[in-house]
């Protein structure tokens, strides 16, 4: 009889921490695996409902960029939304750096390089000041994601018409990101 509560117990132990995500991989694979039914708000804890996203935007007289925190869904911190949270944050700014029109139309992550694809519209960023601030808001908010280290820009799927050279990579540059002030 006991021998029958021990491997009752240790059967619910066993489930327990395999639910509570204690794999190797700190729990990404279990949280990767769980479908959006089983993933809805009202099943998980508040925690992992919630996450903060962080992306960038011009501050107010474009000279640099300022960091925003947005509540969203756990499902919803991805750099898509992140890079689409940007661009309408900025069409709806007192002087917006982007043109009108700009969408994104992809975005993929390989090996630590997220290649962003956006719409031909980027191609109107007018000045070497826009096109600094345009670079610096989409690699600075996309290397917020641990797992990318590097960014390719693209319009249309070819590097944009820019005075700088767009055909490289562009790292994480803190230059670009206003101090508080004091």
């Amino acid at each position: 009889m006991n021998r029958k509560i021990l491997l009752t117990l240790l059967a619910a132990s066993a489930l327990a921490l395999s639910l509570s995500g204690c794999t190797p991989d700190n729990g990404k694979q279990a949280a990767a695996s769980l479908t959006p039914k089983a993933a809805s708000s009202q099943s998980l804890p508040p925690a992992e409902s919630e996450a903060t996203l962080t992306y960038y935007k011009a501050n107010n007289d474009g000279t640099k960029i300022i960091p925003v925190a947005a509540k969203v869904k756990a499902k919803d911190r991805t750099a898509k939304t992140a890079m689409e949270e940007m661009i309408r944050t900025d069409r709806k700014s007192k002087y917006p750096v982007l043109p009108a029109g700009l969408s994104l139309k992809s975005i993929a992550i390989k090996e630590g390089t997220a290649y962003v694809d956006f719409s031909k519209e980027l191609n109107e960023i007018k000045g070497s000041t826009g096109e600094s601030l345009f670079i610096a808001m989409t690699a600075d908010t996309l290397t917020e994601f641990p797992n990318i280290k590097e960014v390719i820009i693209r319009a249309e799927g070819k590097a944009p018409k820019f005075q700088m050279d767009m055909t490289k990579p562009f790292k994480r540059d803190e230059s670009y990101i206003q101090m508080e002030k004091k």
